[in-house]
């Protein structure tokens, strides 16, 4: 678009209604990551390299197995991905790294920081090693970062989907729950806390692809308010519960403006593992 090109401002009441082609909802506590960074499950029929994930993140670990669950159980296999978009909402990633990483350099100095804890530990992480596990030349983006970054990426990949540019679209939501907090960043023994870490994967196409099937759709206006006020709000736990269950319609508020709603669901989801 040229710089001095105008564009009309979009309808504020405009939803986008989206085709879900695949879906994973998992929990993984922490003693089980170490496997799966190993082995984080197939991708289109061939498992990853060994060290393909050594320095990921936990959050990028189990986003991958949560991608490889949906395009397993969802026959996806043959599905070529490479002009897809990804976008991605890794919840506080690396927080708690961080935390070890600046003890680190307050005792050590540079010398006691990982040159791998910048480009796995920062918030375009899991996006760009999705984008690399299934050989995706289309954009990839991480969204949010902070508590409510689940449901900004719904609002990011709902308008990258309308635009039209992509045939489908990748969202991993992850988060710990309850969050990852190292005991003593300090101390090099020290345990870190009891918790599960939760990713969401979802294949997204337009609607015209199958007019049955599962649906998200997420609308951006306020022209029901009133309404959407009354919904509860969206979180990654609660949506994660939701596609576990296998509920057949659900509605929720999202914090950062707008609902989302899931609708039609055929069969339920298997909670992985």
């Amino acid at each position: 678009m040229k710089l001095n090109e105008h564009r009309s401002p979009p309808n504020a009441g405009r939803t986008v209604r989206s085709l879900v082609a695949g879906w994973a909802a998992c929990r993984f506590s922490l003693e089980e990551l170490p496997a799966l960074r190993q082995r984080p499950g197939l991708l289109q029929g061939a498992q990853l390299p060994a060290s393909f994930l050594k320095h990921a993140d936990e959050q990028t670990v189990a986003g991958i197995a949560a991608v490889s669950q949906a395009i397993e159980s969802h026959g996806l296999n043959h599905t070529d991905f490479s002009s897809w978009g990804v976008i991605a909402a890794p919840r506080f990633l690396g927080r708690a790294a961080l935390a070890v990483a600046l003890a680190r350099f307050a005792n050590e100095g540079a010398w006691g920081i990982s040159p791998h804890l910048i480009p796995h530990r920062s918030l375009h992480a899991l996006s760009g090693t999705v984008s690399q596990a299934l050989k995706i030349h289309g954009p990839n983006y991480g969204v949010g970062g902070g508590a409510d970054g689940a449901a900004e990426a719904l609002l990011a990949g709902s308008a990258l989907l309308a635009d039209g540019q992509v045939p489908g679209l990748w969202i991993v939501l992850t988060g710990f729950d309850p969050e990852l907090v190292p005991a003593n960043p300090g101390a090099a023994e020290a345990p870190p806390c009891s918790t599960d870490c939760m990713a969401v994967a979802l294949a997204l196409v337009s609607t015209d692809q199958r007019s049955h099937g599962p649906f998200l759709t997420v609308g951006a206006g306020q022209t029901s308010a009133s309404d959407v006020a009354a919904l509860p709000e969206f979180d990654l736990e609660d949506f994660a519960g939701i596609l576990h269950s296998g509920e057949t319609s659900a509605r929720r508020r999202l914090r950062c403006g707008g609902w989302v709603g899931w609708e039609h669901a055929e069969t339920a989801v298997e909670m992985c593992p």
